[in-house]
């Protein structure tokens, strides 16, 4: 009778989802065993997530911040005070006169011969408050590949994808093999990994690294002694903090939790590998304040207060993001219902793993995802706090939760079922796809910049200026996809180098037609606009997307 009751206790625990998540992680079983069938529906998922990705990068053209990586990867400063700009070096001037668009294209290809790295690493100092590992390895991949739009973007994709071998690992050893499917198919269709996995910035690659870390450190509690664990520990961390200079939350998130519970590591041999990363990432972070403290075109632009900014809505929308996620707020109800929808299962998800998982949310690995996630969340909130800046109205600041975000929302899914697991992983895919779809067909529907660019330069004539007021890489989107034979002129406000009426008078000379255009002017005014409506007629104004076009024809003559 004993044995009978014992066997039956024992088959229920070796059914219970708490025993599949940790009690046979820590014998060491079955969370290293994936099915065939699994690994052909992973390879699916693989394939299907890079083909979607390459589908929405190729749809739309760059903007702006895209402009600026791709500018610095080839040696390009953009955001430098006028005075300091070394037109050898390949330093944006604004030219003292119009010019050919071809001119200004030149800002975003390599030179002939191209610049060496140390330039890269020039340009980002002057211009850029991230670290140079991005733009450094943009530089190579450029080098390689071309400087064409899906180019790079490819490089972003190509990190995004890479993180998908990472998030199996981890996925196993946290919330064992029924965990790794549903985390993979929560990232590869993600509308929020999507939009940022096909941006040409350092995000997916910063995903990367906070994956590469996290993988390493659970390897180190796991088998301890190994040093060719701790050299990779320790180049994952260094990568991390040369990509981004938010990786600082969840690595020390990650270090906190191997301190609490080291496992096989040694806290000496930890503590040893927090020096190493210090030493190797020490050449650049001894340059951090310079490079901090000195003057950009958009300095500031973080302590402008966001329209209808709320702390308590920026917080809700900064940590729910990884789980409902629109491009931008949609006003039909079919959208409105599919945010919804999505965040209703996930916080059903969240229920069921609190209540099956009870007190041991926080047993092995999971308190590691708990931290990471609350850690990226949080990074935002201190540098405001810190800076009086808005930057938690920005949620890409918070990116690097969104690989914990779906760890931890596996692990809730690895407590159901197999068919309830599948019917719910479903059920979000279908709640995400609204938004999916409007990336697909539009990244940036508020500054569709090929159209902007058509739209001033379509049907210019020789005799015609375009006067781009933005930042340097505005001006540079724009004249990254002019097809005109219009000349272009830039009226960068943050430099200084422009005088009303002087400046114009010298640009708008012999002119017969001025095509302004205002846009990611970055709140700068525009007195040449003033000017113009005060001194020539507007005959025709429009909108694109966000951008201001209006066309200015001299009054009682035939040029200006």
């Amino acid at each position: 009778m004993f044995k009978r009751t014992l066997g039956s206790k024992a088959q229920q625990l070796s059914t219970s989802p708490y025993v599949s998540i940790n009690s046979r992680a820590e014998r060491g079983e079955a969370t290293t065993v994936i099915g065939r069938r699994d690994l052909w529906l992973l390879l699916v998922v693989f394939m299907l997530g890079a083909l979607l990705r390459i589908g929405v990068a190729q749809g739309s053209p760059l903007w702006g911040d895209e402009v600026f990586s791709l500018a610095i990867a080839t040696g390009h400063s953009l955001e430098h005070p006028a005075a300091v700009a070394d037109r050898a070096r390949g330093d944006f001037v604004e030219p003292d006169h119009p010019i050919p668009a071809e001119e200004f294209q030149r800002y975003l290809k390599h030179d002939e011969p191209p610049s060496s790295p140390a330039r890269v690493v020039r340009a980002v100092l002057l211009s850029d408050t991230s670290p140079p590992l991005y733009y450094l390895l943009l530089y190579c991949w450029t080098l390689i590949f071309g400087t064409s739009d899906i180019v790079l973007r490819m490089f972003s994709i190509a990190s995004s994808l890479a993180c998908l071998p990472l998030l199996v690992g981890v996925a196993r050893r946290t919330g064992g093999p029924e965990a790794v499917l549903p985390t993979c198919i929560l990232f590869a269709f993600s509308p929020l990994a999507i939009y940022y996995s096909t941006e040409g910035r350092m995000y997916s690659l910063l995903w990367l690294c906070v994956l590469a870390t996290t993988w390493i450190s659970l390897l180190l509690q796991e088998r301890g002694e190994r040093i060719a664990t701790y050299a990779l520990w320790c180049l994952a961390s260094a990568a991390g903090f040369l990509t981004h200079y938010f990786f600082l939350f969840p690595w020390l998130a990650t270090v906190a939790y191997l301190l609490v519970r080291p496992g096989k590591l040694v806290r000496l041999h930890l503590a040893e590998c927090v020096i190493l990363t210090g030493l190797v990432i020490l050449p650049w972070y001894l340059r951090l304040p310079e490079s901090l403290n000195s003057w950009r075109v958009t300095q500031g632009w973080l302590k402008m207060q966001p329209a209808g900014f709320n702390r308590l809505g920026a917080f809700f929308e900064l940590v729910a993001q990884s789980f409902s996620w629109q491009l931008f707020r949609q006003p039909w109800i079919g959208y409105r219902a599919s945010y919804i929808s999505a965040l209703i299962l996930f916080a059903f998800v969240g229920v069921g793993m609190l209540w099956r998982l009870r007190f041991h949310n926080c047993n092995r690995g999971i308190l590691l995802l708990w931290l990471l996630f609350a850690a990226a969340c949080a990074a935002p909130f201190a540098v405001d706090f810190v800076q009086h800046t808005y930057m938690v109205a920005k949620t890409r600041y918070a990116i690097a939760a969104l690989p914990a975000a779906y760890l931890l929302a596996a692990v809730g899914l690895a407590c159901f079922g197999r068919r309830v697991r599948l019917l719910i992983v479903v059920l979000i895919v279908l709640a995400w796809a609204p938004s999916v779809l409007t990336i697909y067909r539009n990244r940036f529907p508020w500054l569709p910049m090929r159209k902007i660019a058509r739209a001033i330069s379509g049907d210019s004539r020789p005799s015609d200026l375009i006067l781009v007021h933005s930042i340097p890489s505005g001006v540079l989107d724009i004249a990254r996809y002019s097809n005109g034979s219009a000349a272009l002129a830039s009226w960068v406000g943050q430099l200084r180098t422009r005088r009303v009426p002087d400046s114009i008078h010298q640009l708008a000379a012999g002119r017969t037609r001025i095509m302004f255009v205002k846009v990611h002017e970055v709140g700068e005014p525009a007195p040449e606009e003033d000017w113009l409506r005060a001194n020539a007629l507007v005959f025709k104004e429009s909108r694109v997307g966000s951008a201001r076009i209006v066309d200015f024809r001299p009054i009682n003559s035939k040029s200006f």
